[in-house]
């Protein structure tokens, strides 16, 4: 089973991707970067309202995951309890679409202790998520300088926090910060979730598959071993509906095929 990020369609709002999506059959990631390319946290309430009711059940039900919003959750800026407020208001949407898995980025701090800035806010989150039956799976990021950004980091907090935490392994992101192999040997058995795209190696780029410098074949050979992790790809197109639609079907039938 593969999985679409609605970044896949990054020119259509939230519920028309994810409708244009459904209606082809395809499992999906609600991504925050729709929302944030139509108004972004300013305009996430109301996209957020048309998402769940604009959804019949036979469509909602091939929403598996979300994506969770990225921007504004910085605690030297802004309160914890404001961050969790938010991320709640999300929580509360993705378990009336039914999503399984709920993803986040890590908290950016300078001025405190990272760690237990996001023990804080992630013990916080997890029991919330847990309360309205969905996963947390924590993403390893891109920012070298960040906490998350290595696998002894996210090791950590999930081991820590234990029960409703995993870990999401953004692949691209792997691919960039050279830490691919460590982090399936590291935190292996903590993934939940994959975001499968390429890249050259120095720009996020969300490529689809065999376009850049990822190892596919490790990535490939790791899943046949694990039961249970969802593949997300998270491919970034902005071209027509129908140009976009025949990448996610190429790169489902790839990955079906390895």
């Amino acid at each position: 089973m593969s999985v679409f990020s609605t970044m896949i369609l990054l020119n259509l709002r939230p519920l028309e991707a994810v409708k244009a999506l459904a209606l082809e059959g395809l499992y999906i990631e609600l991504d925050y970067d729709n929302f944030a390319l139509f108004g972004g946290k300013h305009a996430e309430d109301a996209m957020l309202k048309e998402v769940v009711n604009g959804l019949g059940e036979d469509l909602k039900r091939f929403v598996r995951t979300v994506h969770m919003p990225y921007d504004e959750i910085d605690a030297d800026v802004m309160p914890l309890e404001s961050i969790v407020e938010r991320m709640v208001k999300w929580l509360d949407a993705a378990s009336r679409i039914g999503v399984e898995v709920a993803v986040f980025h890590t908290i950016k701090t300078v001025f405190r202790n990272p760690l237990e800035t996001n023990l804080e806010f992630f013990r916080t989150v997890v029991k919330e998520a847990m309360e309205r039956g969905i996963i947390v799976a924590v993403e390893n990021r891109l920012e070298k300088e960040l906490f998350g950004s290595s696998p002894k980091d996210l090791k950590e907090l999930v081991e820590i926090i234990g029960e409703g935490i995993g870990v999401c392994l953004d692949v691209g992101h792997a691919n960039i910060t050279k830490t691919l192999q460590q982090f399936l040997n590291t935190v292996g058995e903590h993934i939940v979730e994959l975001h499968l795209h390429d890249n050259d190696g120095q720009k996020d780029l969300h490529r689809p598959p065999q376009t850049g410098t990822v190892n596919w074949s490790l990535i490939t050979q790791w899943l046949k071993k694990r039961a249970g992790v969802i593949p997300v790809f998270e491919i970034s197109c902005r071209e027509s509906v129908k140009n976009c639609i025949a990448i996610a079907k190429s790169a489902s039938e790839w990955f079906a095929h390895h």
